[in-house]
């Protein structure tokens, strides 16, 4: 799901354009403290119907202010919202948005429609649930060794998405100051050390190749035994990022990727245990989620 605490990338990145990089980055953070509550109207096409897991797929129009429009599933926390919900029905739908919480709080049929040819539609981002098992994908490390997440499989992980010419200090940059800092508790830390890792994954395999992945570890002084860089083709990446509710919107001729930012925590045995959303969190929050993981809590 898209960050709940901070605008959508495409608003942040066209304000770089038209209002200089200071004023972006501050226009980014304002209005984001932690716990805050915030509903957005939804106007769409409902595609699928999951009542097992609560959840409903809609095609929906941009929300101002907080994404563009694109085909996902969302939850509902009230199972009565799906009863007799059919695909192709056009809805009206509350969006709640909290920190570490996205549902849909009311949901109203207003019409209905012929669905849309299915590959004419954006791609449905099918989240994962904490506990459910983290798909996997075919991955090149900064060394240009082939990696999979199966790799790591006894260790407990925190996959993050950036890429390196991501222009705004309070995005993708900070996020590897965070893992900066992490890396080196984790190294002073005898129960985590050797058990957990940091895995930051590009999603723009064009420009962010091994070698480019490899300067940036170095910049960064990232140690191979807790941190690693990876990248593959563009597809793979991107399916195997949708699932931790990353959201890449690429402009044909932009080196700018619009995109959100999610870190996710996955437990020694492959399973997801939470998402870290924005980058609002701090190390510690990051220290606190895996030290839950290695313990199993």
């Amino acid at each position: 799901m898209f960050d709940p605490q901070s605008p959508v990338c495409r608003h942040v990145h066209n304000l770089v354009a038209a209002a200089g990089l200071a004023a972006a980055v501050a226009i980014s953070v304002s209005g984001c403290g932690r716990g805050s509550v915030r509903e957005y109207p939804l106007r769409g096409q409902v595609v699928a119907v999951d009542e097992a897991r609560q959840q409903v797929t809609i095609r929906h129009e941009d929300i101002p202010q907080f994404m563009p429009g694109m085909t996902m599933a969302f939850t509902v926390r009230d199972k009565k919202l799906l009863k007799g919900r059919t695909p192709g029905e056009l809805v009206t739908a509350t969006l709640v948005v909290a920190q570490s919480d996205v549902h849909l709080r009311a949901l109203e049929r207003t019409g209905f429609a012929p669905i849309p040819d299915p590959e004419a539609a954006p791609r449905v981002m099918n989240l994962l649930q904490p506990g459910e098992r983290v798909r996997d994908a075919a991955l090149i490390d900064e060394t240009r060794a082939r990696r999979r997440i199966a790799d790591w499989q006894g260790d407990v992980l925190a996959v993050t998405f950036t890429y390196t010419l991501c222009p705004l200090p309070n995005f993708c940059p900070l996020i590897d100051r965070h893992f900066q800092t992490v890396q080196s508790q984790i190294l002073s830390d005898a129960s985590l050390k050797g058990r957990v890792r940091l895995l930051s994954v590009s999603f723009d395999p064009e420009r962010d190749t091994p070698a480019v992945l490899a300067k940036r570890a170095a910049a960064l002084k990232a140690d191979p035994s807790v941190w690693h860089f990876l990248t593959g083709a563009r597809d793979e990446l991107e399916e195997f990022a949708s699932q931790f509710g990353v959201s890449v919107i690429r402009e044909q001729g932009n080196p700018e990727i619009v995109h959100n930012l999610r870190t996710a925590i996955v437990d020694a045995d492959g399973r997801l245990r939470t998402i870290l959303n924005g980058s609002e969190w701090m190390p510690a929050d990051l220290m606190t989620a895996l030290r839950d993981a290695r313990a199993g809590r």
